[in-house]
């Protein structure tokens, strides 16, 4: 193959970073690590960055003191993988405005221009939802189901979504995808079924289909209750419209332009990215400098609704150490987050902290849950938005639909560790321990090694009645991470529950002391644990006065089930609308 002139570097960077969200590559760090090395190294022209030895140490961080490519074939091999995977890529469905070529035996790439082909390729129809339910009262949720897809699809930016009455006309003239696609001129088609599934329950599955030749791209099933249809097609347009974003060729270009922030100069879009990788630390010191970084931009720039967004999302962040009077740190969070959505009434993340605090602090779940959801139209791929509305879920005891959001956010996410965490504490909340603990497995994998997975973790262990698995994390937690008051009382926890009571309240006692402002809510878990009811009580009576953060997540723990007939505990869960109208959960 002849070596033509690179086009330009915008348009090479453009078509990578297309190839590294695909489905191709996005689910292969591996695979578009090699690629971006390959494409940039070419662009700057560097031969030797693009020999053997040179990949094998700095792609594959082997060892230049040992490494021998004679007896290890890594890059030979990896790089014949990423060519099949870019030729089954291109052949398959997508053609760009240039495509990434590696040929066989060489490792420099080549970008082979494809004049006016990606114009060719654009448009989507959505088809008429069938029903095969046999109950024709059905037929309107098939129709609004259709009918909201195509509207969400193009909302999002998604280039030439046709009119359901155009799409309506095609159908009538015959039910092959491919007279369909003639008739519509589009290389795409959403089809969908809703059939029985059980005696109470429904099946809606939604299918991506190539219509020159009917080839399936991708299926998506959700099943759902038949009293409550609305909640299986809304669960399902967030699956469909994330999926057909991620799939589609001008899909990831929307949600990488989406990605990009604006209206701020780039040494101030710099510190807000720094801010936001200060606060993965979940260190006080990183909260910190996060803070100062976040009100300094807002400072310069009070125009700015990303930069209020995010000093209302690092406030949120500091208020999980408890070494700070909440009070003003949440009036500040909330007049952030307002100030935000003034100028831009859309802000996702302004959305989404506020949204946190509606339900967490002002016990409004609905309040909360609408503010997600407007969060997720704004931002369908914001995968902390996700995990936040699936804690709110969670806590409101909706615990399949938190399920379905965490999925949502691993689909878009799959490395994320903190989709990973958010899934198994989930799942310990409902009680499902093994499932939990693998959770918590992929966690570690995935990179998590903060207080919060030790704690998590081994509070799970405690529930499942594992104490010496739960000894093990809960003592590490407390070990490494002594100035944290959650670690401490999770560590007060274990020895309530092995019996060691004066251990126990010697832990809880110390904690209280040291750090006045400790969640009531969490020591309140310490005292059920010991079956102490009169502190219990009061330590929840607190934690409602004072409108702690955490109690929602504290009283899921199996401590308070055996206070669902008490008295003055249904009083007290009276007095918050969340805990009163979720459903009490008895481990079998």
């Amino acid at each position: 193959m002849s070596d033509p002139i690179p086009p330009s570097p915008e348009l090479i960077q453009e078509e990578l970073s297309r190839l590294i969200d695909s489905d191709a590559l996005r689910r292969a760090p591996s695979h578009a690590r090699l690629l971006r090395y390959l494409v940039e190294s070419r662009v700057a022209g560097d031969t030797t960055a693009l020999r053997e030895t040179s990949i094998a140490l700095e792609v594959f961080r082997r060892d230049p003191s040992t490494y021998d490519p004679r007896t290890d074939p890594i890059v030979r091999v990896t790089t014949g993988r990423l060519r099949d995977r870019l030729e089954a890529h291109y052949a398959g469905y997508d053609v760009p405005k240039l495509r990434i070529v590696l040929p066989k035996g060489r490792y420099a790439p080549e970008f082979v221009a494809q004049e006016g082909a990606a114009r060719s390729l654009l448009g989507l129809g959505v088809l008429r939802t069938r029903n095969h339910t046999g109950d024709s009262a059905l037929d309107r949720y098939c129709n609004e189901f259709a009918d909201q897809l195509a509207d969400r699809l193009a909302r999002l930016g998604l280039p030439r979504v046709m009119a359901r009455g155009s799409v309506d006309s095609a159908e009538g003239l015959s039910r092959d995808t491919a007279v369909i696609g003639a008739q519509l001129h589009v290389p795409w088609l959403l089809d969908s079924t809703l059939s029985p599934e059980h005696e109470q329950e429904l099946r809606l599955s939604v299918r991506l289909v190539h219509a020159s030749d009917g080839g399936v791209r991708w299926v998506e099933t959700s099943v759902g209750a038949a009293d409550d249809v609305y909640r299986l097609l809304d669960r399902m347009l967030d699956v469909v419209s994330l999926r057909t974003l991620e799939t589609l060729p001008v899909g990831a270009a929307l949600r990488a332009d989406a990605r990009t922030p604006h209206g701020l100069p780039p040494a101030q879009r710099a510190a807000l990215e720094q801010a936001r990788l200060l606060l993965l630390q979940r260190t006080v010191a990183g909260a910190d400098q996060a803070i100062a970084l976040a009100a300094s931009v807002a400072h310069e720039h009070p125009d700015a609704a990303e930069a209020w967004a995010m000093v209302a999302a690092v406030q949120y962040s500091r208020l999980s150490f408890q070494d700070r009077e909440p009070a003003p740190i949440i009036e500040h969070l909330r007049n952030a987050a307002d100030r935000a959505l003034a100028l831009d009434p859309n802000q996702p993340v302004a959305l989404r902290t506020k949204a946190i605090l509606l339900g967490k602090h002002d016990y409004d779940a609905a309040g909360a849950e609408n503010l997600f959801q407007r969060a997720l139209r704004a931002l369908p791929h914001y995968t902390s938005a996700r995990i936040n509305y699936a804690e709110l879920l969670t806590l409101e005891g909706k615990h399949d639909e938190a399920l379905a959001q965490l999925n949502l956010a691993r689909l878009y996410d799959p490395l994320s560790a903190t989709a990973h965490l958010a899934r198994a504490i989930c799942l310990g909340y409902q009680r499902q321990y093994d499932a939990a603990r693998e959770a918590y497995a992929l966690c570690r994998a995935a990179g998590e090694a903060s207080m919060w997975i030790l704690t998590s973790a081994g509070m799970n262990e405690l529930a499942a009645g594992s104490l010496d698995a739960a000894a093990a994390l809960l003592g590490e937690a407390a070990a490494r991470f002594p100035d944290m008051p959650a670690a401490l009382l999770c560590h007060a926890c274990l020895h309530a529950a092995r019996g060691d009571a004066e251990r126990a309240r010697d832990i809880d006692r110390e904690c209280a002391a040291r750090f006045p402002l400790v969640s009531p809510a969490g020591r309140a878990v310490v005292a059920a644990l010991l079956r102490d009811n009169d502190g219990t009580m009061q330590l929840l009576a607190e934690a409602l006065a004072a409108h702690d953060m955490t109690l929602l997540a504290a009283t899921m723990q199996p401590a308070f089930d055996r206070l669902a007939g008490n008295a003055d505990f249904r009083q007290l869960r009276s007095r918050c609308a969340i805990w009163a109208q979720r459903a009490d959960f008895i481990a079998a």
